[in-house]
């Protein structure tokens, strides 16, 4: 992976970990002011993911292997930009419950509160990542990121049950479970990601 490459990579995932940190904050304030703010770091994403793509598909044919260089790379701000949009979402559904004036149950606040945590986690972990191309850093942010993804299965599986003994209200079901779902994701396009990175490392 080259040094422009890098960079720009470097910038997205900054962008993204920031975006990331606002929503985080907007959830655990709910107020439409920090929402607001964390919406509004959307364009300077999507400004810095436009470049990397624009940049990837500038770039002349390797003549090793024609193209084939450039698909892990595409495919990597294709993971970044799916990142954003569920980022996105979570603004939105953040909104929603302002909007609704809904709230979660202690225990969903706590769940919702724990899986953010993990996804700003691995995800912070992106740039150093593409600094070093560590295999060893990659295999860590995958296997932690499986383990957060089950974790996040059963707290799904958890809410279904409080719904049905009318702890958790049908009005915040869908809300809950879109916002775990999109930090699922998250998690996923970063496991992707580093997975990728991984294999620009040379082999031993």
């Amino acid at each position: 992976m080259d040094r422009e490459a890098k960079e720009k990579m470097i910038q997205v995932c900054q962008g993204l970990i920031k975006m990331l940190e606002m929503t985080f904050q907007g959830f655990r304030t709910l107020t439409q002011k920090s929402i607001e703010e964390a919406e509004d770091v959307k364009n300077e994403i999507r400004q810095y993911s436009s470049e990397l793509a624009n940049s990837l598909i500038s770039k002349s044919p390797s003549s090793e292997k024609g193209g084939e260089w450039k698909k892990p790379l595409l495919s990597m701000s294709s993971s970044f930009d799916r990142m954003s949009y569920n980022i996105e979402g979570i603004v939105n559904r953040l909104q929603d419950m302002v909007r609704e004036h809904i709230l979660f149950s202690n225990r969903g606040v706590r769940e919702i509160n724990d899986v953010f945590q993990e996804a700003m986690d691995l995800l912070e972990r992106l740039p150093d990542l593409i600094l070093t191309q560590d295999k060893l850093l990659a295999q860590s942010i995958g296997k932690k990121g499986k383990f957060i993804l089950k974790i996040a299965k059963g707290y799904s599986e958890e809410h279904e049950e409080r719904l049905f003994q009318g702890i958790c209200t049908l009005q915040a079901s869908p809300i809950y479970l879109g916002i775990l779902e999109s930090l699922k994701a998250i998690i996923v396009h970063t496991i992707e990601v580093s997975g990728k990175i991984a294999s620009f490392s040379p082999k031993l």
